[in-house]
């Protein structure tokens, strides 16, 4: 059925190289091709690598993977037969992202915004940075001294409050910020989604009806996982230097909560700090009503170098008695790296342990080595840098681009990722942004990240996707202005 002359064929036409990608592509394009058909039973292990003059082991390797790739099902006792043919990827039909019932509700447009760029044509709602902005080299050589180290390492489980070695340069990089946090005061998660969701379900566990207190606008992220664990939220106005204490301590009153979630440097998605005098204040309102703060700082690296005697963060100032303060390194070297981690007290950071063990067993060995390689070079600052560098350059373009179409800035930020915009005063951003998804354009409508209706009418702007892009354009003709 195949032999040498097969495999000569199937190498020149996929470029394959290794014999087991060659006879992969062989049997892949035979059944394609309908030359094999569904159902036919494949020549034994033994049989193919006679006729085509290979091992055995090479035989079985490219079965398994055909196997792997669904192109074949491997039957115990009587081989291998192939599977229906597959359609390719052009083949498959798509349902388009804009059909989904997310459309229908603005907690539930949180799903556009963490889909694959690839579904979109422009990406001006995404919270994450451009592809081409990635310092591909630095991650690229990470990875290859981890995957030179030792392969034995990955046969067992990592320690559940994450690796040791990753702890204890977080703990370098947070007494830089003025926060004492030693390894056991230290957890890694799979960024700082897991890390939020973790503290929420560790600390509200089977606790019903109870109110929680979030900033609005605040983190999409945080308040599906607020939603999604039947919690009530009750929001506190964010103003440009800080959230409304005010407000705060109205609901402090009324509701006795136990948590605040909130922001103190560069927040999502108004890219606003807070002030000292802030911090202080709300701190000892902290104090006065027994509330635990967690402070989410995932874009603070963003932050330019020579702000950081100027920053005040609630964990420095408090020293992790009634913080919980998160971080994140996906932001800034890779979102697909998936590393953040939990400063707090040792009984917290104990208890936060437990309970994840009983639903992850462990982080990834890979991602947490990878992000050490890069911390350990000593070259993360630069890598920030370079990416505050590009914000900067086209943060004033893109805000001059944007108020050319009539959006408007209550604040206009010098540092950080995001622009919230106010599109007018009788516009419905999240019809508007339904109606761009169906041209491709992403998004991010207000109401996605409060619910206060006079939030309606604002945008986030990604300022590196939006820079020169035609959603712009777009935009402007549903807006109805040149």
């Amino acid at each position: 059925m195949f032999n040498t002359t097969h495999l000569q064929a199937a190498a020149a036409i996929s470029g394959a190289t290794s014999l087991v990608d060659q006879i992969f592509q062989m049997v892949v394009k035979a059944v394609q091709a309908g030359q094999l058909t569904a159902g036919r039973r494949l020549p034994s292990v033994r049989q193919l690598a006679d006729d085509c003059n290979v091992s055995r082991d090479t035989v079985a390797r490219a079965y398994d993977k055909l196997v792997a790739h669904g192109f074949v099902e491997a039957r115990r006792g009587s081989g291998c037969y192939v599977k229906l043919a597959r359609r390719t990827p052009r083949q498959v039909e798509r349902h388009p992202p804009w059909s989904d019932q997310a459309l229908s509700h603005p907690y539930l447009w949180h799903r556009q915004l963490v889909r694959p760029l690839v579904d979109h044509v422009t990406h001006m709602g995404s919270g994450v940075m451009p592809a081409a902005w990635i310092n591909e080299s630095e991650i690229a050589q990470a990875m290859r001294n981890v995957a030179r180290s030792n392969h034995r390492l990955l046969a067992s489980h990592t320690d559940p409050q994450g690796y040791l070695p990753l702890r204890e340069i977080i703990q370098s990089k947070l007494l830089e910020l003025g926060i004492n946090a030693e390894p056991k005061s230290l957890m890694t998660t799979v960024g700082a989604s897991e890390a939020l969701h973790l503290v929420i379900q560790a600390f509200y566990f089977r606790v019903q009806s109870e109110i929680v207190l979030g900033e609005s606008p605040g983190p999409f992220m945080l308040l599906q996982h607020l939603a999604a664990t039947g919690l009530d939220i009750a929001f506190v106005p964010r103003e440009a230097d800080g959230p409304n204490l005010e407000v705060l301590r109205a609901l402090c009153e009324q509701h006795k909560p136990r948590f605040f979630f909130c922001s103190s440097v560069l927040q999502n998605p108004t890219s606003s700090y807070m002030t000292p005098h802030k911090a202080f204040q709300l701190l000892r309102l902290a104090e006065e009503f027994d509330l635990t703060i967690v402070e989410d700082d995932s874009y603070s690296d963003l932050a330019p170098s020579s702000m950081a005697g100027q920053l005040t963060r609630l964990a420095t100032l408090d020293q992790l008695k009634r913080v919980i303060y998160i971080g994140s390194f996906s932001m800034t070297l890779a979102v697909g790296l998936r590393v953040g981690f939990i400063a707090a007290s040792p009984e917290r950071v104990q208890w936060l342990t437990q309970f994840r063990s009983a639903n992850i067993i462990s982080n990834s060995t890979l991602g947490e080595r990878t992000v050490l390689g890069v911390l350990s070079e000593g070259n993360y600052r630069r890598i920030c840098d370079q990416l505050i560098s590009k914000l900067d350059e086209q943060r004033e373009s893109v805000i001059e681009q944007l108020e050319a179409i009539g959006i408007a800035f209550d604040h206009k930020p010098e540092s950080g990722l995001f622009l919230w915009g106010r599109l007018g005063e009788k516009v419905d951003a999240l019809s508007l942004a339904r109606t761009m998804l169906e041209s491709g354009h992403l998004t991010a409508p207000g109401s996605a990240f409060s619910s206060d209706s006079r939030y309606e009418g604002y945008m986030r702007f990604n300022i590196g996707m939006t820079h020169s892009s035609p959603a712009i354009t777009a935009l402007a003709k549903l807006l109805g202005r040149p």
